[in-house]
């Protein structure tokens, strides 16, 4: 092949794509309805929040199951900055570990906390960042001696 062989041409074309979440199309569906759904396995019974089409544990099918909108919080931490997608709220915001009533896994949340959009209007925020500012000049004084 020589490159008089070779030619080059303009194609247009238009693709229409539709998206979906899958198997976890339900979890999805819920959260936009301000409901919870998990999916609980039909082998071993494991419910999995967020919902799965497949059990991870034994791999039968797992079938959407609707859960009360209760959970227990296990542990939480106010962040001394917010993650990007959270900034323009201007808020304190904690990352948060919680298990939903009813499922055998935990999902980590992130919580904007309410209130006055100042973060000086959080406790812990003015006390993490006082507590840091002390341990930095702890750390340096340390250092210079």
């Amino acid at each position: 092949m020589s490159m008089n062989d070779l030619f080059e041409a303009e194609i247009i074309d238009t693709y229409h794509y539709r998206l979906s979440y899958g198997g976890q199309s339900p979890f999805f569906n819920g959260l936009a309805a301000g409901k919870l759904v998990a999916s609980k396995c039909t082998g071993c019974g494991f419910v999995w929040m967020p919902m799965r089409p497949i059990c991870s544990n034994c791999y039968e099918k797992a079938e959407p199951l609707m859960l009360a909108n209760r959970a227990e919080l296990l542990t939480s931490i106010v962040l001394p900055n917010a993650p990007a997608h959270l900034a323009h709220l201007d808020a304190p915001v904690a990352s948060a570990l919680v298990r939903i009533d009813d499922a055998d896994t935990c999902m980590k949340v992130f919580v904007v906390m309410p209130g006055n959009s100042s973060r000086d209007s959080c406790p812990r925020c003015r006390r993490s960042r006082t507590s840091t500012s002390r341990r930095r000049r702890a750390s340096a004084a340390r250092a210079r001696t």
